[in-house]
């Protein structure tokens, strides 16, 4: 059974909407949604907007996304892409961690990949397909089986879930051709989730590397395809891979060839 099945998309997106004015709303209650002027929203703002032209082609629907960005006052280290495209970032992940733009770049295309190729839906049609009752029928979940129900809450659940490995790796393929495309460097995608282990390893509930699982293995597979993100990179901000500057000591990896 492929489980994404169990929940349309359009379904899906709307009620990620929905959610996703509900959290505007409270945070804008609570004075703590930054307003479109602010830096924090300019800066993830513009990176997003350089990298839907890149996203389009991994999800037909994306084309008529409404694409839209809230930025929330809070010490927590965060981030998500609601179905839909609504992208939701608390201001400890800029404040607290300090990214570059390199490496935020990277983070925005990683979270933009989940969204596009619906990992969000594949995990909650699994939790609605272990709900199936005795008669084969699917009950109500999260208000999944009724449009007119009341918003799933799906940004918290996007926090509690664990994302699985096939999600991270998918993720971090296509997050990275994006960012890469938009002019960010893949190489900071290794300096990125080095940053929020540090950051978030002491917290076992929600810490980023435990929503998006980061082992020695999956950093390992960043780095082994560097070599074909770099070209992307370099072609976006007009260079050859052998101009490009070191970067966090990695310099320029190439694959190897038969006479290597």
């Amino acid at each position: 059974m492929v489980f994404r099945n169990l929940i349309p998309s359009p379904v899906l997106e709307g009620q990620a909407a929905e959610e996703f004015s509900q959290i505007t709303y409270g945070a804008e209650h609570a004075k703590s949604l930054y307003g479109d002027a602010d830096a924090h929203v300019v800066r993830v703002s513009s990176i997003v907007s350089k990298m839907i032209p890149y996203s389009l082609k991994w999800n037909e629907r994306a084309k008529n996304w409404k694409w839209d960005v809230a930025v929330v006052r809070s010490t927590d280290i965060r981030m998500y892409c609601l179905p839909g495209g609504k992208i939701v970032v608390y201001s400890g992940l800029l404040d607290r961690v300090r990214l570059n733009d390199n490496e935020l770049g990277m983070l925005i295309g990683h979270e933009i990949a989940h969204a596009l190729r619906e990992h969000a839906r594949e995990r909650l049609g699994q939790l609605q397909s272990s709900q199936l009752d005795s008669s084969g029928t699917i009950p109500q979940l999260f208000g999944l089986a009724d449009l007119g129900a009341a918003p799933l809450g799906i940004g918290s659940r996007l926090l509690e879930m664990k994302y699985e490995n096939t999600d991270e790796t998918e993720a971090d393929v296509i997050g990275s051709d994006i960012a890469s495309r938009a002019g960010f460097d893949p190489r900071a995608a290794v300096t990125l989730w080095d940053k929020l282990a540090d950051a978030t390893r002491g917290d076992r509930d929600r810490g980023f590397i435990y929503v998006h699982p980061y082992t020695p293995a999956r950093r390992a597979d960043i780095i082994k395809r560097l070599p074909d993100m770099l070209p992307l990179y370099a072609k976006a901000i007009g260079k050859s891979v052998d101009a490009l500057p070191d970067y966090a000591g990695m310099g320029r990896p190439r694959r190897k060839t038969a006479r290597d």
